[in-house]
C-alpha cells in the first residue's frame, strides 16, 4: 500500500471541497466533528476486527516517534505528572514495544487443510 489516494478518492475530496464552500461555519464545525467521530468508530471497528482475530494493536494519537519529554507531555498521556521512576518505566516500555522482536519458531501456522474446514 503506497498511501496515494485513487482516482476516486480524488474526486470525492473535489467534490467535498466544493459542497464545503456553500457552508456555513457552524455547519463545517458540525460536519468536521462528524468526520472525527466515524474516524474513531472505524477505528474502534478496526481494533475490534482485528482483536477477534487475534491481532493486537496499541493504536495512540501521538505520534511515536516523539516521546514524552516534558511534565506537560507525560500529564497528557497519563493524565498526572509521573514519578522519575513511572517516567523512565514508561520510556522503557514503550522502547520494548517498538523494538520487540517475533520468535518466529513459537508461531504456529494452521495447514491450509484446517484452515478450510
Amino acid at each position: 500500500m503506497d498511501g496515494e489516494l485513487s482516482t476516486e478518492q480524488q474526486y470525492m475530496l473535489q467534490r467535498l471541497a466544493m459542497e464545503a464552500k456553500e457552508m456555513s461555519r457552524e455547519q463545517l464545525i458540525e460536519a468536521l466533528c462528524d468526520s472525527w467521530e466515524a474516524r474513531y468508530r472505524q477505528r474502534q471497528c478496526f481494533i475490534s476486527s482485528s482483536r477477534s482475530a487475534g491481532f493486537v494493536f496499541q493504536m495512540e494519537e501521538r505520534r511515536p516517534w516523539q516521546q514524552p519529554e516534558t511534565e506537560e507531555e507525560f500529564k497528557e498521556i497519563l493524565g498526572y505528572v509521573p514519578t522519575e521512576e513511572e517516567a523512565n518505566a514508561y520510556l522503557k516500555d514503550a522502547w520494548e514495544t517498538a523494538t520487540m522482536e517475533l520468535d518466529m519458531d513459537e508461531i504456529v501456522l494452521m495447514s491450509d487443510e484446517e484452515f478450510d474446514s
